[in-house]
């Protein structure tokens, strides 16, 4: 007999569940039976859906980024300073996943067993935030302001700055690292990508 088919709404239910067990304990003690109880079906319904929890946690931060993806993409919208700008979006980017050490470990390792529209959906955020950060460069670029690395390829670099940084934060547990980070963060990129700062005349200590 065919089992039963599966269903958007019954997914998002799960989704919503797992999303609630993540953010109250840490990842090893959230049991499958927990998610099961809160989203209100049976443990086989579950594991139809997602077949291991690293698949289901991954699922879930995936979901749960995207109003919160959206919001970042419009930062760089604001007319504001080159600085100001890549400062506050490491900064936020720090903040969203300083408590999800987990979720980050776990797509190295299982990113290629995400369900389709998942990890569509990762990627298309990926390409979004780089996007948005490479183009901010090349307006920069265009107002006379030199480079000394390709847009796309100093974006990337940022990216990869900020998940090095990521795990000093999960070592630290400190939520007030994070600003400080974010200064640190953005100085050393920009100053890497763009030249010295005019305005700086010596590196900070």
């Amino acid at each position: 007999m065919r089992g039963r088919q599966k269903t958007d709404l019954k997914r998002e239910e799960i989704l919503a569940a797992a999303s609630c067990e993540f953010a109250q304990r840490d990842y090893d003690q959230v049991l499958m039976d927990d998610v099961a109880s809160r989203a209100g079906v049976g443990k086989g319904t579950l594991y139809r859906y997602f077949p291991t929890k690293e698949e289901l946690l991954l699922a879930s931060v995936v979901r749960g980024a995207e109003a919160t993806h959206l919001e970042f993409l419009r930062m760089f919208d604001a007319d504001s300073r080159l600085e100001d700008l890549i400062e506050h979006a490491v900064a936020r980017m720090l903040a969203y996943f300083a408590d999800k050490g987990e979720f980050l470990a776990l797509m190295q390792r299982f990113e290629h067993r995400l369900p389709a529209e998942d990890r569509e959906a990762w990627l298309r955020q990926r390409t979004e935030v780089t996007s948005a950060i490479a183009h901010t460069l090349q307006r920069e670029r265009l107002n006379g302001r030199p480079l000394a690395a390709e847009p796309v390829i100093a974006a990337e670099l940022l990216l990869g700055m900020v998940r090095s940084a990521l795990l000093l934060l999960v070592n630290h547990q400190d939520g007030d690292a994070i600003p400080h980070l974010a200064r640190q963060i953005s100085r050393l990129f920009l100053y890497g990508a763009l030249g010295r700062d005019p305005e700086i005349t010596e590196v900070p200590q």
